[in-house]
């Protein structure tokens, strides 16, 4: 059974400060709560400062083996770029996605792509092409150079709009010989970048939050019926099976109290006797008025299992 009631014993202790009173209880209760939205609020605030990007995210597509010469015995087939017949050849695209929080105009745009060895990677042909594939939108203001180590490319792109998904600003092609992925650098004027992640993506980050929001929805929902299940079935259950312990329970805090009355010496008036059953109608009434003032739901909850005199009352 649920206890209730203040007696001297817990006078006592409150007083001496060995247990927390009701005023401490909501103190720190309403510490906790200011604390936890506290805790919220920043957490809002920096998920809407991460949005706050400044950078362009990179994106790269490797493939060595895009295009390569079908080989028939019986027949010559030639496959040539630019007049210079090839055996295949693969393609590397790269491209500009803007998840910041800003669009750019005329924006210079520099491309370094720098392979290990002069066999690893070598460009054949290359194209380069804005949003929506609106080749104009991208201008390029010198022609690619070779400096013995990198191909240097460089670009003025009219606009670098915001994106929400995944769709590319601006995209350079390349067709090469080779087999391993260069090393790329991209420079944006007055702009970071860094590699591309869909995770980057403020709609991707909507998505997470609706999905965190969802989750926590769901948990609390798995919680309020694991609650109500507890509460109305294993609640009753467990209280119509441990009744006997309950009531050995109740006898052994009757048997403290009576032992914390006689150390303190509060009613020198009553013998042993008058004191056990002082004590055991004390409780009875306080457990009393507490099942009386409960609704029916409550009752539900602990099996209907009402007090009775005898739980209290302690045997010489």
């Amino acid at each position: 059974m649920f206890k209730q009631g203040i007696f001297p014993l817990n006078k006592l202790l409150w007083r001496k400060g060995v247990l927390p009173t009701m005023s401490d209880i909501w103190k720190n209760l309403i510490i906790a709560v200011i604390s936890f939205l506290l805790a919220f609020i920043g957490q809002y605030y920096y998920y809407q400062d991460q949005l706050e990007i400044k950078q362009l995210d990179v994106h790269k597509e490797f493939e060595p083996n895009f295009i390569a010469k079908p080989k028939f015995p019986d027949d010559k087939i030639e496959f040539k770029i630019n007049g210079n017949e090839k055996e295949k050849v693969g393609k590397f695209n790269i491209s500009i996605v803007n998840y910041s929080t800003k669009g750019f105009q005329d924006l210079p745009i520099k491309i370094k792509i720098s392979p290990k060895s002069k066999d690893d990677f070598k460009v054949v042909a290359y194209s380069v092409v804005g949003e929506k594939e609106i080749s104009d939108l991208v201008n390029e203001d010198k022609k690619m150079s070779f400096d013995g180590e990198s191909y240097n490319f460089s670009f003025i792109a009219a606009a670098i709009n915001r994106e929400r998904k995944s769709n590319y600003s601006m995209q350079l092609r390349i067709l090469f010989e080779g087999t391993e992925e260069p090393k790329v650098d991209v420079v944006a004027k007055g702009v970071g970048t860094r590699d591309y992640d869909i995770d980057h993506s403020p709609n991707q980050k909507d998505i997470t939050w609706k999905a965190s929001w969802l989750a926590i929805g769901l948990f609390i929902l798995g919680l309020l019926c694991v609650f109500i299940v507890t509460w109305l079935v294993l609640g009753p259950l467990i209280s119509i099976t441990t009744q006997k312990w309950e009531v050995k329970n109740n006898k052994r805090y009757a048997s403290q109290i009576i032992e914390a009355l006689e150390t303190e010496n509060l009613h020198p008036e009553l013998d042993d006797a008058q004191l056990r059953d002082y004590v055991a109608k004390m409780l009875y009434t306080r457990q009393l008025i507490w099942w009386n003032n409960q609704s029916p739901l409550r009752k539900w909850s602990v099996g209907l299992v009402s007090p009775k005199p005898d739980d209290y009352y302690v045997a010489p």
